[in-house]
């Protein structure tokens, strides 16, 4: 299973979309086809226990037709007067009365035969012993002592309540030793009691023997034949007709016909010898005979079978069309999948600059317009986070420009701080010191990020330093909350503002100024805020501060503008800054961005400290 499943995914999505769809419809067409043929087939074998159970009814009739007439002719015999008063009269044998026996009574009997041709033989037995015997070829009248020999027509004659007899078959009486007739013919025969009109007694016993041929014909020229075995078989359960030579005389027990109904029809589902039949039988009315036939199932659903298969040919047809089909639609719907796919890889490559075309409205072009966002978006990232370390860097590089080697500067400082307390200049050292202080906070160690505490303090140097050079002209207050200076920061982001306040403000002032600083936590966002009690700006000189227009020749504005950039680099769009100033009163800049925790890259730098 592992190693199919192994191989399943080796396919390609054609061969995926291809042979599962194949194997769906191959699934429904086999179903299909097998429900219609389960269906079909039930409702011809239905169908067909129907018709052929009406063809062995017809057949019957036809049978019973003949039987019916033959009856009728041994009761035309019976009854005619003139037969019963000869056979009660005293025969003196004189030739006037052998003249009316020949002339009169005879010819009864023949002309019955001359009319009724499928009759093989009429005798008529008298039990009056004077009368002599006259008889043809197949007819005549016999002694009764003849049938002395029969145990049949004894046991018959014993019967009081019975008139009438069919016999089964059996082979015919021959009665006269004729060229044509040794062999002897198989026959039914019908006999009948002739009554006495004087006594009532039995005066006489009218035969008539019908072949089996004849009596049966009717078997041979079935529409049923053709499909199965049809055949007429006795009481005792052997086959009597002739019409299928290789079941003549045999027992039905050696076909499988042991349990068949004699007396009832029956019309059911069998298996004769292995085979699947449908298995008729109906009696006969008079001799104790059934006509039976035998159906192969396979017969009656052939033509089910060669319906099915047509079907099942054409469906084929269009599975493999559809198959095509499906192929070429797949290959084609891929063919857009594939170009997303050489895209995907420009992009693992490294080229950003990839868009896939869109077509249609689909959910292959959803894909396409989803991944040309996707790239758009990486390459504005890609460009806005290279844009925030170029920014980072300058702002490096404008600390640093005239600085060659900052452990010089530091070394620097410190041996100017050493000198000046030696020579016990105070303000030197504070001065160096602040410096120094100041110098190593903006440079912090090369890492982007810094604590609030050190942004903070930072300034703290930087507003130390500039108060020797306005002596004293200014006052600067921090009103800050201890628990924000542990949350980080984009570092060199306060002293900027803190810078434009003095300068921008303070300095032009030309009286004593102050400056608040104030940090504080709001909704999970960290504030600044720098107010100054200087000139303030009208509105349109805080339009080119934020465009980053400068004051002057050394470039004074830019830092607003600075930190809007890295602010948006950093935060995105989670974040604000706000300028306030009004001429003559002072300028209020609010800063806020996400509150965040120190991040392992200012913990790592304040350890390389």
């Amino acid at each position: 299973m592992n190693r199919l499943l192994r191989f399943y995914h080796h396919w390609s999505v054609t061969s995926k979309f291809v042979i599962i769809y194949v194997s769906i419809l191959l699934i429904s067409l086999i179903a299909t086809g097998f429900t219609l043929y389960r269906q079909a087939s039930e409702s011809a074998v239905l169908q067909a226990q129907t018709v052929m159970e009406q063809n062995l009814l017809q057949t019957k009739a036809s049978i019973e037709e003949k039987v019916n007439m033959t009856e009728n002719i041994s009761q035309i015999i019976a009854f005619d007067s003139r037969i019963r008063t000869f056979l009660d009269s005293d025969f003196i044998n004189d030739s006037f009365q052998l003249q009316d026996y020949r002339d009169n009574i005879v010819p009864i009997v023949d002309n019955i035969m001359r009319q009724y041709s499928y009759v093989h033989a009429i005798h008529v037995y008298m039990s009056n012993q004077t009368i002599p015997e006259l008889y043809g070829g197949y007819d005549g009248f016999y002694s009764l002592h003849r049938l002395q020999g029969d145990p049949e027509i004894h046991s018959y004659l014993d019967k009081s309540n019975e008139q009438t007899e069919w016999r089964d078959m059996h082979k015919e009486r021959l009665l006269l030793n004729l060229p044509d007739r040794s062999a002897g013919t198989d026959v039914f025969s019908y006999q009948r009691k002739i009554y006495s009109a004087r006594n009532y007694g039995v005066s006489g016993l009218v035969e008539i023997e019908i072949t089996e041929n004849e009596l049966l014909k009717s078997l041979k020229d079935s529409i049923s034949g053709q499909i199965g075995s049809v055949f007429m078989v006795d009481d005792g359960g052997r086959v009597v007709s002739s019409n299928i030579p290789e079941k003549f005389g045999i027992e039905i027990n050696r076909i499988g016909l042991a349990e068949l109904p004699k007396s009832v029809k029956t019309n059911q589902i069998m298996n004769v010898q292995g085979v699947k039949s449908i298995v008729i039988s109906i009696p006969l009315e008079g001799p104790a005979l059934r006509v039976v036939g035998i159906f192969p199932i396979s017969h009656v659903v052939e033509k089910v079978t060669h319906s099915i298969r047509s079907i099942l040919i054409v469906l084929t047809i269009a599975l493999l069309l559809l198959s095509v089909l499906v192929y070429f639609v797949t290959v084609k719907l891929l063919s857009r999948m594939k170009q997303l796919l050489k895209a995907m890889k420009q992009v693992k490559e490294g080229s950003l600059d990839v868009s896939v075309p869109v077509f249609w409205n689909d959910e292959f072009s959803q894909m396409a317009i989803s991944f040309n966002h996707m790239t758009r978006r990486i390459h504005d990232l890609v460009e806005t986070v290279y844009k925030a370390e170029l920014l980072e860097k300058e702002a490096e590089f404008k600390a640093l420009e005239s600085q060659i080697n900052p452990h010089f500067l530091y070394n620097t400082l410190a041996t100017i701080s050493w000198v000046a307390r030696k020579s016990e200049a105070k303000d030197v050292v504070h001065l160096s010191d602040s410096l120094a202080r100041f110098y190593r906070l903006v440079l912090n160690k090369g890492s982007s990020e810094t604590w609030i505490g050190n942004e903070l303090d930072m300034v703290q140097a930087y507003l130390a330093i500039q108060k020797f050079r306005f002596e004293e002209r200014f006052d600067s207050i921090f009103e800050v909350d201890d628990q924000i200076r542990d949350y980080a920061t984009i570092k060199n982001i306060l002293q900027p503002l803190v810078e434009n306040a003095l300068v921008h403000g303070i300095e032009p002032k030309r009286s004593h100024g102050t400056i608040i600083i104030k940090a504080y936590l709001q909704d999970n966002h960290v504030v600044f805020q720098i107010l100054d009690d200087g000139v303030g700006m009208s509105w349109n000189r805080i339009q080119e501060v934020r465009e980053g227009v400068p004051v002057n020749s050394n470039s004074s504005g830019y830092a607003l503008s600075n930190i809007i950039k890295r602010l948006r680099a950093y935060y995105g769009a989670d974040h604000n800054l706000e300028l306030f100033s009004k001429p003559g009163v002072g300028t209020v800049v609010t800063l806020s961005f996400p509150a965040r925790r120190r991040t392992i890259n200012v913990e790592a730098a304040d350890r390389r400290g």
